[in-house]
């Protein structure tokens, strides 16, 4: 009985999988490209020719290669790899956190199986979200960059032997993540080296076999980080010159101003009152009012839990960081140019790890339904329902700039939440034993 169930929640991943696909496929062929694909696309061309002159790191630009030698096309190369690359990510979030669960359970067939319903629920969540359909066909390198840290996630906490197989992609992980985007690379390395210190606390009581992979990810990060800082000495004469040229840039769009202390207070104090009220806003736009209160609450409620305490650090660090750059983008009301607009880009690549605390209760509760044969069949009805609405949750986020269409965005909102939002609460209030909503520690 256990091992058909097994089997069927393989098969529901398939039919996922493909729904994710044939989104995808629709995005990569009807959606607009941004000027930042020509970017990555005359950067692999450099790499083609070893003569890489574009001052941002060249993680995605290597990705797009193998596109470009088989289309000769430039710009529907990086597309190519961005839509390959969110396929990469439905199928890895099904695997990596169905065995990230199952440190969070007993050993058993029953908890098996609900390790396997909460990385079926992250995967089709990760293939149903808008935002990541609409991305997906634009080439840009926010799945990879998804990608790359779910990989970091898995050799850190999840794949604890450390044989050296797993030290070598541990280390190839977090040095491509950084040779493809600088300020996300030194963030999670932060964000983990600080997790490994504070987890140490008597509180948390997080016991490590070794912090060996730690110190593989401080010096992955460093040379990685040394080697371009070398790279853009000899290449335009500066080792800060990515930062530099970024800088300049958001000077110029955003009134982002580094160069004094007084300048540093404003942009934090609009990063409280502006960023981190925006990040909110797009994480209930794209996900749910109530899916994140849910985040929340399991969050707080198993902080001691060395996963979701690694979460906790981890996204809280970049979360903080990314705050400043909404904000500077936000402030709400003001008009901005095309392209300078607030973005949830910049936060994309870590609701995998909202989905998977999220999906935890879920993957309890339904599992529970179905051994113990009560209301398995409305359960699963009511999540099919779920997904369904779920799929247009943030659908008014891409028609937010057009002034006609305020009202239709109110009104949609109240919509979503009535069809989407409030069947879950009901659903979460149903079955709101705590055994499903305490994790193991």
């Amino acid at each position: 009985m256990k091992e058909l169930v097994k089997r069927k929640i393989d098969h529901y991943f398939l039919i996922s999988l493909v729904i994710g696909i044939i989104l995808r496929i629709i995005s990569l062929l009807s959606i607009y490209r941004i000027p930042d694909v020509y970017l990555y696309f005359d950067g692999a061309i450099d790499l083609i020719n070893f003569d890489y002159n574009s001052f941002r790191p060249p993680g995605f630009s290597i990705i797009i290669i193998p596109f470009i030698i088989l289309t000769g096309n430039g710009p529907l190369s990086a597309k190519l790899a961005s839509f390959s690359l969110s396929i990469i990510l439905i199928v890895y979030s099904y695997f990596i956190f169905t065995k990230a669960s199952l440190k969070l359970f007993e050993k058993n067939k029953t908890n098996e199986i609900k390790a396997k319903y909460i990385g079926l629920i992250v995967s089709i969540l990760i293939s149903l979200n808008i935002y990541f359909i609409f991305n997906s066909g634009k080439g840009l390198r926010e799945e990879l960059i998804s990608v790359l840290i779910i990989m970091i996630f898995y050799y850190t906490i999840v794949k604890e032997d450390m044989n050296l197989k797993t030290n070598i992609s541990l280390t190839l992980s977090v040095s491509f993540l950084t040779l493809t985007h600088l300020t996300v690379g030194i963030f999670i390395s932060f964000g983990i080296i600080l997790f490994n210190l504070v987890s140490k606390l008597k509180y948390f009581k997080i016991k490590f076999k070794s912090s060996i992979k730690t110190i593989i990810i401080f010096f992955s990060f460093l040379i990685s980080f040394v080697f371009w800082g070398v790279f853009s000495v000899y290449k335009f004469g500066e080792f800060f010159y990515n930062f530099h040229i970024q800088n300049e840039w958001f000077k110029q769009w955003f009134d982002f101003d580094l160069s004094s202390v007084e300048n540093l207070i404003n942009i934090f104090k609009n990063a409280i009152i502006f960023g981190i009220p925006l990040e909110i806003i797009f994480l209930i736009i794209l996900i749910g009012f109530v899916f994140m209160i849910l985040f929340f609450y399991i969050l707080f409620r198993n902080i001691k839990s060395k996963q979701i305490f690694y979460i906790f650090i981890v996204l809280g660090i970049n979360f903080a960081y990314l705050s400043i750059f909404l904000a500077s983008r936000g402030r709400f009301f003001i008009p901005r140019s095309p392209g300078t607009e607030p973005s949830p880009r910049l936060i994309i690549y870590f609701f995998p790890f909202i989905f998977y605390i999220g999906a935890y209760p879920l993957g309890n509760i339904i599992v529970e339904s179905i051994i113990n044969n009560i209301n398995s069949k409305k359960i699963n009805y009511l999540m099919i329902f779920y997904f369904i609405t779920y799929s247009v949750h943030g659908l008014q986020f891409f028609l937010i700039n057009n002034s006609l269409l305020q009202f239709f965005l109110i009104s949609w909102s109240i919509i979503i939440f009535l069809i989407n939002d409030l069947p879950l609460l009901i659903f979460l209030i149903k079955y709101r034993n705590s055994e499903y909503y305490l994790i193991n520690i």
